[in-house]
């Protein structure tokens, strides 16, 4: 959580912090930091022991001010950087040296860590520079003092999340709906007297995404059929859909706030055939194994060892051979982790994998999606994003897992 940032700094001697950004699209660093969006983005500064202090542009003191996470807001011309520009003729001399004054003014005397989501060339420009400043500019090892703070979601982010995951439900649930009435015509589905291609049911998921509040900035995965079997396939637009084949609908859309969410369901509009039907039975007796398992101080190797369990003992490979030393690779049946962290990012920790060893805490929110997949045929994932709790989760989104849309 935020209020761990000192803890932290403390704990790896790290006496300053400056977040840097030129917008905080894309920057979960900078949206966590400042508690939200800023389209000028703007600098964050830390001082172990001491409230932040955030510099905007005169256009987002307003929103930054409203925001009202951080209490310490000046803008760049209350602050005098329109003195450094005037003093340097060069833009990025004059920030380095603007940056080396608040950190001064500050009091930071020490290590500092830099974060935000910049050009890889212009952080290591600006590292260097702030060193020749006399700024003992430091690296980190992974997780990062806000990579700890962001596991541990605070009731608002959660809240945040929530209300994607409301949105997300009442988008896919709409879809679902709508491809159970769909009519059949020659062996493929109708929409509305149009033919159901995967672009078709895209586009309804945009529009309702929108009519959420929520956009799909990586896309949506709509994979009919074989392409199904590839776990990331996000589905041929000009595929028709026919009745009885599984399709794949993984959704992750994020709303104006920066938070996202993760769920991903498979059905087939009709009947199955029995091999669907085992593939998910298998992968939803995985998925409920976990769910009932998962609490704090777990640790996402227990719960991935015990999903792997439950579809070994159904008859399908799981990517424990390759941990195992068994195989080198496995082209069917379970082929990834079993989950990841949600919040600002959609793939952060915690993880539920083979190498995720740390306990689990009350707050993180993360993704339970075992999945099997038979190349050529079809794959199967279903995936709920819960919230970690003392004594069990907390399903953050409410949509049926059920196999045959009829």
């Amino acid at each position: 959580m935020i209020e761990d940032i000192d803890e932290e700094m403390r704990a790896r001697g790290i006496n300053g912090i400056v977040g840097y950004c030129e917008t905080t699209l894309a920057d979960p660093d900078l949206t966590y930091l400042v508690g939200g969006t800023l389209a000028r983005g703007g600098l964050y500064f830390k001082r172990v022991g001491r409230a932040p202090l955030l510099i905007v542009s005169n256009l987002d003191h307003g929103s930054a001010k409203r925001i009202g996470k951080v209490k310490r807001v000046q803008t760049f011309t209350g602050m005098g950087y329109e003195k450094f520009l005037k003093k340097y003729s060069e833009r990025h001399e004059a920030l380095v040296r603007f940056v080396a004054s608040v950190l001064r003014g500050e009091g930071v005397r020490g290590k500092v860590a830099l974060y935000g989501r910049n050009d890889l060339s212009k952080g290591i420009r600006l590292a260097r520079s702030l060193r020749r400043e006399r700024v003992d500019v430091v690296g980190e090892r992974s997780p990062t003092i806000l990579e700890a703070a962001r596991d541990t979601k605070e009731r608002a982010e959660v809240e945040n999340i929530r209300l994607v995951g409301e949105r997300t439900a009442t988008t896919v649930n709409e879809i679902m709906r709508t491809l159970r009435n769909a009519k059949e015509k020659r062996g493929h589905l109708l929409v509305e007297r149009k033919p159901a291609t995967v672009g078709l049911v895209k586009t309804m998921i945009a529009t309702k995404l929108a009519e959420e509040g929520l956009i799909a900035p990586e896309g949506t995965i709509f994979a009919p059929g074989a392409s199904g079997a590839d776990p990331h396939n996000f589905g041929d637009p000009t595929a028709k859909l026919r009745k009885g084949q599984l399709i794949v609908f993984d959704i992750f859309p994020q709303a104006e706030n920066g938070y996202w969410f993760d769920l991903t369901r498979t059905f087939v509009v009709g009947r199955a055939d029995w091999k669907s039907r085992k593939m998910f039975e298998a992968v939803q007796d995985a998925h409920s194994n976990a769910l009932d398992y998962l609490r704090a101080g777990v640790t996402g190797e227990a719960t991935m060892r015990r999903a792997c369990d439950v579809i070994e003992r159904a008859g399908f490979k799981t990517i424990r051979r390759v941990f195992e030393g068994k195989a080198r690779d496995i082209s069917s049946g379970f082929t990834h982790p079993l989950g990841h962290g949600v919040g600002l990012t959609i793939g952060e920790s915690p993880y539920l994998g083979f190498r995720s060893k740390k306990p689990l805490k009350p707050g993180e929110v993360v993704t339970v999606e075992p999945g099997i997949y038979m190349p050529g045929y079809g794959g199967v994932r279903v995936e709920d994003t819960v919230l970690i709790k003392p004594k069990g989760i907390e399903n953050l989104a409410n949509v049926e897992k059920e196999l045959e849309l009829t």
